[in-house]
C-alpha cells in the first residue's frame, strides 16, 4: 500500500508555469500527458487505455506492464525495460524507444510511425500488424521478431537503408 501511495505522489504531471501540479494515478485509463515518470519501477501494472502522450519513462522498469491501447505518442522510453509488456494497439508515434528492452513484448497493431527504436532489444517481440513506417530501426536485430503484416516502408535500417513496401531489412534500398 505504501508503494502505491508513493507511486501516485511521485508521478506528478508537468504543468504550465503558475498552475498546480496534479497527481498522476498509475492505473488503467490514467490521464497523464507530459508526466515525468522517469526512473520508476512501475512493474506489471495495468495502464491500458491510458494517456501518456509525451510522458517521460526514461530508464523505467515496466516489465509485464499492460499498456494495451495506451497513447504514448512522443513519449520518452529511452532505455526503458518493457520485457513481456503488452503494447498491442498502442500509439507510439514519434516515441523514443532507443535502447529499450522489448524482449517478448506484444506490439501487435501498435502505431510506431516515426519512432526511434535504435539499438532496441526486440528478441521474441510480436510486431504483427504494427505500423513501422519511417521508424529508425538502426542496429536492431529482428531475427526472432514476428513481423506478419507489419508496415515497414520508409523505415531506416543499419547502414541507413530505407525500406520499400513489401521489403524486409536486407532487401531495403540504400539511401
Amino acid at each position: 500500500m505504501k508503494q502505491a501511495i508513493w507511486m501516485i505522489l511521485a508521478a506528478v504531471a508537468m504543468t504550465a508555469p503558475g498552475q498546480a501540479a496534479e497527481p498522476c494515478r498509475l492505473e488503467a485509463k490514467a490521464v497523464c500527458p507530459n508526466a515525468d515518470l522517469g526512473g520508476l519501477d512501475i512493474g506489471a501494472r495495468d495502464l491500458s487505455a491510458s494517456n501518456f502522450r509525451q510522458a517521460n519513462f526514461q530508464a523505467d522498469d515496466m516489465s509485464g506492464a499492460n499498456l494495451s491501447g495506451a497513447n504514448l505518442a512522443g513519449a520518452n522510453l529511452y532505455a526503458a525495460t518493457l520485457k513481456g509488456a503488452r503494447l498491442d494497439a498502442a500509439d507510439l508515434t514519434g516515441a523514443n524507444l532507443t535502447q529499450a528492452h522489448l524482449e517478448g513484448a506484444n506490439l501487435r497493431g501498435a502505431d510506431l510511425r516515426g519512432a526511434a527504436l535504435r539499438m532496441a532489444q526486440l528478441d521474441g517481440a510480436d510486431l504483427s500488424g504494427a505500423d513501422l513506417r519511417g521508424a529508425n530501426l538502426q542496429l536492431v536485430d529482428l531475427r526472432a521478431t514476428k513481423l506478419e503484416n507489419a508496415r515497414i516502408e520508409g523505415a531506416r535500417w543499419s547502414n541507413n537503408r530505407i525500406c520499400q513496401a513489401g521489403s524486409l531489412g536486407a532487401h531495403c534500398i540504400t539511401d
